[in-house]
């Protein structure tokens, strides 16, 4: 498929589409907040644990596994028809793969988010680190020709280095980035790239990409936190998509619902949200990702970022349970609030 893609830089501040015309964005969604030690988030009063203190929970988590396995357990996947994956070419429809891996079509183009099919994620090209439990819903080898792959930040389970080499060398897709990671995939030899700032867009085809803030981090080792940025995107073309990627609760939901929504569906991250003192200003809980999607004003919603890879503390059952009686507690259709199997399609 032949791709025209046009980039609006920070002086083309991204367009928000309303009845077909284009207006600015606000500044609080971009450029995003920088200081010479890196990226920022919004809020002025963020404040993430220290490295000092999340290492040392970490290896008295290492220790706790050591010395009584957590038991986890593969999802039950669904039954995946990838022949119509492969013929579809009008129908709006979202897949989870795993994780915070989507295979989103959409006016034509297959669409990935935060690609991820390596067996472990972490050091060393995903040798040393966290475990997968569930495999992929749809094994790498029977994906369509994939057009765009959209990247959430740099921390391994979002930016895994092992997937998106192989994606590059069978699709040669687009790769839509914040700030700072086109270079990392450069030294890769992955040159199809398109780095934004928060505010900017870029066009592929008739879609439209437009990079949100998040409220997160960066960072692959000690030595570069925050020296990439984080994002989440809205994805706008005949339908509107919203991509959480991995972020903490907070007032950005509310902005890009505002001046980009309403959205038709909303992946958001549900998982990952224990321990509390290191997980929650940069994790939502279920109930934060539900009033997150209420923010959104979007239709519909999907959970992502759990039940794949042995990380939050919590039971890796435990989100889809308490995103769905949050949803009932707000009687929600449950139809329209869902986390679904590996490997599941909706239409949307």
């Amino acid at each position: 498929m032949l791709l025209c893609v046009a980039v609006m830089t920070a002086g083309q501040t991204a367009p928000a589409i309303e009845n077909g015309h284009s207006s600015a964005l606000g500044s609080r969604l971009g450029p995003a907040p920088h200081e010479a030690t890196g990226f920022k988030n919004l809020d002025p009063n963020f404040r993430r644990a220290s490295n000092l203190l999340r290492t040392r929970l970490a290896v008295l988590s290492l220790f706790s596994l050591i010395g009584s396995p957590r038991h986890f357990e593969a999802l039950p996947a669904a039954t995946v028809d990838t022949a119509v994956l492969w013929s579809n070419s009008h129908q709006t429809t979202a897949t989870w793969i795993g994780h915070s891996t989507l295979l989103v079509q959409l006016d034509g183009l297959n669409i990935l988010t935060d690609p991820n099919w390596s067996p472990r994620t972490g050091l060393l090209k995903g040798h040393i680190g966290v475990r997968r439990y569930t495999p992929p819903g749809i094994p790498f080898e029977q994906l369509p020709p994939i057009d765009v792959v959209l990247i959430s930040h740099d921390h391994y389970d979002h930016l895994d280095e092992p997937t998106v080499r192989r994606l590059a060398a069978r699709f040669n897709p687009r790769f839509l980035v914040p700030l700072g990671i086109k270079a990392w995939l450069a030294d890769r030899g992955i040159t199809n790239v398109e780095e934004l700032d928060w505010g900017e867009s870029a066009a592929v085809g008739d879609v439209v990409f437009v990079c949100t803030p998040a409220q997160h981090g960066s960072g692959r080792t000690l030595l570069d936190q925050s020296r990439r940025l984080w994002a989440s995107w809205a994805v706008i073309g005949t339908q509107r998509f919203y991509f959480g990627g991995d972020s903490g609760y907070a007032r950005h939901y509310k902005d890009i619902g505002k001046q980009l929504g309403p959205f038709d569906l909303a992946a958001l991250p549900i998982g990952s949200y224990t321990p509390p003192v290191i997980a929650r200003p940069v994790h939502m809980s279920p109930e934060e990702a539900l009033q997150a999607w209420i923010d959104l004003r979007a239709r519909r919603f999907i959970g992502i970022h759990w039940g794949t890879f042995a990380l939050g503390q919590e039971p890796y059952d435990e989100p889809p349970r308490r995103l769905a009686e949050a949803a009932e507690a707000r009687r929600l259709n449950p139809e329209i609030v869902r986390a679904l199997k590996p490997g599941e399609t909706i239409t949307w």
